[in-house]
């Protein structure tokens, strides 16, 4: 039996056997041993132990990323858990080489990222050891391939004309305290490659490096290049990239790189640089705000609000369409996460994904959203607006409060079962009323609308300006759906398709619900709620409860 003095000596016996069988550089064998070996001088070390632990927590990493991905009933792949998945390669700075990420996992591993089947708590999730940084860029028109021994030529490396890795990028990096550090040039791989497929999990989940990193470097101007005040506007700058929205943490966790005292003087007063942004001088600090205030909300315990997020994408610029609904999705912290595919429109990307969105959100979108949406020529009718309608989300008044009062779904989510469709939604714990007639009127106000309840007019106006006329017909008949009518802000505009009755168990047994099948017209709001809701004891045959179902 093997004294315990002398177990090292075997498995680095063992080891070195194995890294010249896998044909090893010096630099990946130096980045295998530093990891392998780590330990070996601790008298109380046991290295039986140690490996079986490193072993086993690899395979667990490795299983819970081939069994991520499933195929929905209409055959939209998706990803399960996905606020759990790491990165598949790691840049190791010390030794000069990528490694497998499951290589750096020979200590204690965070439990909460083994959990099988368990959604992390982004806010509290212990981080994994050792500890790593991840670098967010901006992709600069000049990037071209370049062959690098560093990811052992495996892909082309895109990099800016004239920058060196080492020169311009490791160094600085190594100078932060950095060990491991994640770049998406070197540790993710490129398009064109035979084993691109990875993209599929690892593009919509990027978001997770930057979020478990203990530090970011930005670059502003472009990877590994020199920070400048100039160009702030342009679509290629860190500031305008849909990508950068994801990669953002607290400035106290945040390494500004490309800094020297030859280019913008000293590295604390980066923040108080000025530029040009949309015709206004501000500061970096200024441009900065707004960005991080938003990465704080996201992460909060309501998340940040659909309108905010879409009208932050709304001004930036992706490489690829999806791209923006991608990184929308991760930012909306969906339960999964659809999976990522270059060559799909942005509009099919957001019809198919929908669906996944929380159930908070598609009310939000249901209440706030002005308008109904347009006809899908692969999807049919979505009463949800289309890709092109999001990004031209009206800006909203400010003197108007668009709050919106969210109910649980209850019962309703079984009222459908599986077989609800992306662009159908069941809304429980609301009040509609039904039979409801439109008048147009430009007498009073341009954006107001009269609403006709039996011999009864009240004031309803477009709750944004500008935005989409809802067009009345003077024959039609309407109905009016609110959250709840003591507390309305918007009110959403229906066309009456039929009522329906749907069967759905419950644990007293079967019970039959009534669902009024309806059409998002537009959303309307009105200033003389008061007096609308204090009719209500006396319109019980007019304003009431009901499951509603939106196609």
């Amino acid at each position: 039996m093997l004294k315990h003095a002398d177990q090292p000596q075997v498995w680095i016996r063992n080891d070195i056997r194995y890294i010249i069988n896998q044909e090893y550089d010096l630099g990946l064998a130096y980045a295998a041993a530093r990891i392998a070996w780590k330990g070996f001088n601790d008298p109380d070390f046991n290295v039986a132990a140690h490996r079986a632990q490193w072993l086993a927590k690899a395979r667990q990493i490795d299983e819970a990323r081939e069994n991520s991905i499933y195929m929905d009933q209409n055959g939209q792949g998706l990803i399960k858990s996905p606020y759990r998945i790491m990165p598949r390669r790691i840049w190791d700075l010390k030794s000069n080489r990528v490694v497998e990420f499951r290589m750096l996992h020979s200590d204690v591993l965070a439990r909460e990222y083994l959990s099988s089947g368990v959604v992390i708590d982004l806010d509290h999730a212990e981080a994994p050891c050792p500890t790593f940084w991840a670098i967010s860029h901006s992709w600069t028109d000049d990037m071209s391939p370049a062959k690098t021994s560093i990811n052992q030529n495996q892909w082309l490396a895109p990099l800016p004309e004239g920058i060196d890795l080492e020169r311009d990028v490791r160094k600085e990096i190594l100078n932060t305290g950095a060990d491991y550090v994640w770049l998406d040039v070197l540790c993710l791989r490129q398009h064109g490659h035979p084993k691109d497929d990875e993209w599929k999990l690892d593009v919509p989940t990027i978001g997770n490096i930057y979020h478990t990193a203990v530090g970011i470097a930005r670059y502003f101007n472009g990877l590994g290049q020199a920070f400048s005040a100039n160009g702030w506007d342009d679509p290629r700058h860190w500031l305008r990239r849909a990508w950068t929205l994801q990669e953002t943490k607290s400035e106290s966790t945040t390494y500004n790189a490309g800094i020297s005292q030859k280019t913008s003087g000293y590295a604390h007063n980066i923040m108080n640089t000025k530029s040009v942004v949309g015709g206004h001088v501000i500061t970096l600090r200024q441009a900065l705000h707004p960005i991080v205030k938003l990465a704080g909300q996201v992460d909060s315990p309501n998340g940040c609000s659909v309108y905010k997020l879409v009208k932050q994408m709304t001004n930036r610029y992706a490489t690829q369409p999806t791209d923006k609904v991608a990184g929308l999705f991760y930012l909306l912290r969906t339960a999964q996460l659809p999976t990522y595919g270059a060559g799909i429109s942005d509009r099919d990307a957001w019809a198919q994904g929908f669906y996944v969105l929380p159930f908070e959100r598609k009310i939000e979108i249901l209440f706030d959203f002005p308008y109904g949406g347009d006809d899908h020529p692969n999807h049919g009718r979505q009463w949800f607006p289309a890709w092109s309608q999001l990004m031209q989300w009206p800006d909203r008044d400010p003197a108007f409060s668009h709050k919106v009062a969210v109910w649980s779904p209850n019962q309703a989510h079984l009222l459908l079962g599986q077989a609800q469709k992306p662009e159908h939604i069941v809304v429980s714990d609301i009040w509609a009323i039904s039979d409801v007639r439109l008048c147009q009127t430009n007498e009073r106000h341009p954006y107001e609308i009269d609403i006709i309840i039996g011999n009864k007019i009240f004031a309803f106006y477009y709750p944004y300006v500008p935005q989409k006329p809802i067009e009345v017909s003077t024959s039609g008949q309407y109905t009016l759906v609110t959250t709840y009518p003591d507390n309305s802000n918007n009110w959403v505009v229906c066309e009456s398709l039929g009522k329906r009755h749907e069967n759905y168990t419950t644990s007293e047994g079967i019970k039959t619900a009534e669902i009024e099948s309806l059409r998002k017209l537009g959303v309307l709001r009105t200033d003389s709620c008061s007096e609308f809701v204090l009719g209500r004891g006396k319109m019980d045959s007019t304003l009431k409860k009901i499951n509603a179902l939106f196609v």
